[in-house]
């Protein structure tokens, strides 16, 4: 009776166990994935070194809302497991000093907001929608002073063992202070990710800006190395280089909390 019960007991364990990686695992994978049907609460703190020996500190509050929509609230998904909604809306605060004095400032930066339709694919996830940018910003210095409209897309597929993606955001500015230059700019952020067991990965997830209007291309490299503690919160920290443009030589230390919360389709 006693090896029975401890069989019993060592396989419950297992199980547990077992159970456990798998959800470390998936958290890993919903906290990289765009795309991801769950709610989002992302809190991540950048310190930059800036090449003019000034630095920046900056903080990313992202709030990720899927619903069971298409584009907006009042239409419904006839099938909310193939076609659904992801609501995207990050508000940066950011504190900087230049030697000069010149562009010092602490506030809010302007807010972005993306309306991102995302349809489940035989191979992958693809999403489009609109997005706007609201000039919030408290300082001319950190932010454009206009309100732009543009289109996101996004695509994800698990290919060789990864998580390949890509997000891209196109804005042109349409109004705001007219003293203030235009704006028509792409943000590009590749995604690539490994997940191992217990939850740990490695992430590749640079945001590349190609200014169309000043014909000038700020390129990054850089990588993070993250864990998901348990199925609703994972961490990373990472480092990041400016190779070209006008940040070139900016060095930035990013850290992300991502809490998680299952979201019924």
């Amino acid at each position: 009776m006693k090896i029975k019960i401890v069989v019993v007991f060592l396989l419950l364990s297992a199980t547990i166990i077992a159970q456990e990686k798998s959800d470390k695992q998936k958290a890993a994978a919903n906290a990289t994935n765009p795309l991801a049907f769950v709610t989002k609460l992302q809190i991540q703190p950048n310190y930059t070194f800036k090449d003019n020996e000034g630095d920046q500190l900056s903080m990313f509050i992202r709030i990720m809302q899927p619903s069971k929509t298409i584009g907006l609230p009042f239409i419904k998904s006839k099938d909310p497991s193939k076609i659904y909604t992801i609501y995207r809306l990050e508000a940066p605060v950011i504190s900087q000093t230049f030697p000069d004095n010149l562009g010092d400032a602490t506030g809010l930066s302007d807010f972005i907001f993306i309306d991102v339709v995302a349809f489940k694919l035989k191979k992958g996830m693809f999403g489009i929608g609109p997005a706007l940018i609201m000039p919030t910003a408290t300082s001319e210095y950190l932010g454009t002073g206009k309100w732009s409209g543009g289109v996101a897309g996004v695509y994800g597929i698990k290919a060789f063992g990864l998580f390949l993606g890509v997000l891209g955001q196109q804005f042109i500015s349409f109004a705001g202070d007219s003293e203030r230059d235009d704006q028509n700019y792409m943000l590009l952020q590749p995604i690539i990710t490994k997940i191992f067991e217990k939850g740990y990965f490695i992430n590749y997830s640079p945001i590349m800006k190609f200014d169309w209007e000043n014909s000038t291309y700020n390129i990054p490299v850089g990588l993070s190395i993250g864990k998901a503690f348990s199925k609703s919160l994972t961490m990373f920290i990472g480092a990041e280089y400016v190779v070209t443009g006008p940040g070139q030589g900016d060095f930035t230390i990013r850290l992300n909390i991502n809490t998680m919360f299952s979201s019924v389709k």
